[in-house]
């Protein structure tokens, strides 16, 4: 039995040698495992302890000790340190108390048992001691390794402990039964420890079969997505170029030696980039900035350095860097990829010298008819009217707040259209907020918005008008019927852009450009202490007045005409005449409510007309009285013909360029012609020969 008992030991120090050496070159890699190197070491202790002398089985002996077995223990006690050290590695879990606890008793007991001439007892319990915390600690990272997912290797180790377990308690009860199991065997020695070795064994060779059948299966997946990788780099028409940590050329796809003006990549390869590639003048500082970026690990990102190929030609790139690293994190060098832009930007630059040039010829446009601008939405030609306009079109570019004055019904609305459609705003919100129309102790809820159960009837959240414009603009309609109490709140918007909903205390940060409209002498209200002195100040940055109808009686057929049509239109009528008589009433009357007066009344007429005469319907008898006679009317074209024929003198019937007459009246100079012809307007004493 004894030589039986020596054959396995030779055999286990065989396959022992073998495992070590294997683990052992796989953890000295470059890219190797440290747990293979650990249990290489494990291995080759217990290969050098399993084949010295057999005298190094037995536990059981009796002190003094020789210096042989002294020696041949430092092998065992070596291989359960580094057991310690392999399971922490295999399984991930690391418990440092119950390492060094461990590690401690093995350790102390060795030189407790080199001291022993006598009785054995202390040393050798304080290795079973340390023993079994091993096999404890190992059992718990296996636990760990099945819960945490790695079933597999949990489950290898697991096995691995229990064995080693079992054969130190076997070994434990032989050695305290006085060698009974040796004697039942009939063997002179009985140490079963050295056993567990083939068990590790076991879990690493799996462990083995395991990784390089994960290896050959990522090489595999790695030759794959090179070939793609490759495949793609070669095709794609982007300049591609690899550059070491120097700048030196290591590679390039065949487009960029296309565009650089190169046939192989013999020519290029090792080649300095920036002695080459770039132009002398920018070289260094391009040089620097690589060189920077590489030392402080940041990427370079959409530069567009020039870059002049072999040619001569000078590219503008779009570049963009990437890092390659080595196994160890460290920076090996740069991909740079690369678009030619160079057609694009030579492109954009033509166009935004074209976009100048009909800056600076156009320039003069803003002070002309604006109705075309406006898509007829403001009708008139007066001076007072024109200049309005042209003070909105200045401001419409900017984002600065606009005070819009005029009496009411003056059109104030549609100069606050006129300045959003021409604002860089023009295709966000546009919020409407007559302040006049909402009751006191709502507008505040209104304007702001309010929290869920803020007040009685308040049951869900609501945003407010400045939330609800968000990146747009807010039209606030007679801003003088605003409350003092509000007044403050509308100050901190218009100051920081921050408000808070009634209820609620997160502030709201908005970007809003606000138009106000009033038809109240404001400084008035502020001396009565009406109107906040600070919010009028802040309002006030560019006011515009808006003149009164009865200020610009001259654009008034204009506006009878455009409304009479556009009404007719509507209401299904045919108007082609208005009374002498009207029409020299309506220039002379006041117009108390303005332009809206001016359009309800139309209207009305519209529908209360009968045939192709225009009856204006006054409001009293008086102004009833005094309306034309009944046969005495005006047809619509000699509205349009008088209109035109002003124009005409007014340009010294001159039709064509900037002064001509179809530039004021916002016609193309062919569509100006066709309507002479109709109308029969020729100048005086010859035939049309218009300029």
């Amino acid at each position: 039995m004894d030589n039986f008992y020596l054959s396995i030991g030779l055999l286990t120090a065989g396959v022992a040698l073998l495992a070590g050496i294997i683990c052992l070159i796989s953890g000295l890699d470059r890219d190797g495992d440290k747990t293979d190197f650990v249990f290489g070491i494990l291995c080759l202790s217990a290969f050098v302890f399993l084949i010295l002398p057999r005298a190094g089985f037995v536990l059981n002996d009796n002190p003094p000790y020789s210096s042989a077995l002294e020696f041949k223990r430092v092998f065992i006690w070596s291989y359960y340190l580094l057991l310690i050290w392999f399971i922490r590695s295999y399984s991930g879990y690391s418990h440092k108390g119950l390492i060094y606890a461990a590690a401690c008793l093995m350790v102390a007991s060795y030189f407790i048992m080199l001291f022993t001439k006598q009785d054995r007892a202390l040393w050798y319990y304080m290795s079973r001691v340390g023993l079994g915390l091993i096999t404890w600690y190992g059992i718990v990272g296996a636990s760990r390794q099945i819960i945490g997912g790695k079933k597999s290797e949990g489950k290898w180790l697991m096995t691995a402990m229990i064995i080693f377990g079992v054969l130190i308690a076997i070994s434990t009860v032989n050695s305290l039964g006085q060698n009974f199991m040796s004697k039942a065997l009939g063997m002179t020695y009985f140490f079963p420890n050295h056993l567990n070795v083939l068990a590790f064994i076991v879990i690493m060779s799996m462990r083995l079969r395991s990784n390089t059948h994960e290896r050959y299966r990522l090489e595999k997946q790695m030759r794959w997505k090179d070939t793609r990788w490759n495949t793609l780099v070669e095709s794609m028409q982007l300049l591609v170029i690899e550059l070491d940590k120097q700048g030196k050329i290591n590679g390039m796809n065949p487009y960029a030696l296309q565009k650089l003006g190169n046939q192989t990549i013999e020519e290029v390869l090792h080649k300095d980039w920036f002695s080459h590639f770039t132009s002398k003048e920018e070289a260094s500082l391009l040089r620097e900035l690589f060189l920077n970026s590489i030392s402080e690990n940041k990427l370079l990102t959409h530069f567009n350095p020039n870059v002049i190929s072999r040619n001569g030609l000078n590219l503008i790139i779009s570049w963009t860097d990437v890092f390659i690293y080595n196994p160890d994190e460290t920076i090996k060098g740069v991909v740079r990829i690369g678009m030619d832009t160079t057609e694009q930007v030579r492109a954009f630059e033509q166009v935004r010298k074209l976009k100048n040039e009909l800056e600076k010829e156009n320039l003069h446009l803003k002070g002309q008819p604006a109705f075309a601008i406006t898509s007829n939405d403001i009708i008139g030609e007066s001076e007072a009217i024109q200049y309005a306009i042209q003070k909105s079109l200045q401001v419409s570019g900017t984002d600065a707040g606009v005070l819009l004055l005029g009496e009411t019904g003056a059109g104030k609305e549609l100069f606050a259209d006129l300045i959003y459609k021409n604002s860089d705003r023009k295709n966000k919100e546009f919020i409407r907020v007559n302040c006049a129309a909402l009751p006191a102790e709502l507008i505040e809820s209104e304007l702001f918005g309010h929290e869920k159960g803020s007040f009685t009837g308040a049951i869900a959240m609501r945003k407010g008008k400045f939330e609800l414009a968000h990146g747009g603009t807010i039209f606030l309609d007679e801003i003088g019927e605003l409350p003092l109490a509000l007044q403050a709140k509308l100050l901190r918007v218009l100051q920081s852009g921050e408000f808070e909903r009634i209820g609620g205390q997160n502030l709201i940060k908005v970007d809003v450009r606000v138009i106000a409209a009033t038809n109240r002498n404001i400084q008035q209200e502020v001396k009565l202490g009406k109107f906040r002195e600070d919010l009028y100040y802040r309002l006030n940055i560019f006011p515009i007045t808006i003149p009164p109808l009865r200020k610009r009686a001259e654009d008034i057929p204009l506006l009878i005409s455009h409304y009479v049509r556009k009404f007719a239109a509507r209401h299904h009528k045919i108007i082609t005449e208005v009374s002498k008589g009207d029409l020299i009433k309506l220039s002379e009357y006041s117009w108390p409510g303005n332009i809206r007066e001016l359009v309800n009344l139309v209207e009305s007429s519209v529908i209360c007309s009968e045939g192709n005469t225009l009856r204006i319907q006054w409001q009293n008898n008086e102004e009833k009285s005094v309306s034309s006679e009944p046969s005495d009317y005006i047809l619509m074209e000699d509205v349009e013909r008088a209109h035109i024929l002003k124009i005409l003198t007014d340009c010294n019937w001159k039709i064509n360029g900037n002064e001509g007459a179809a530039m004021k009246l916002g016609m193309h100079p062919s569509t100006l012609r066709s309507r002479l012809k109709k109308l029969q307007i020729e100048r005086e004493h010859e035939k049309t020969n218009f300029q």
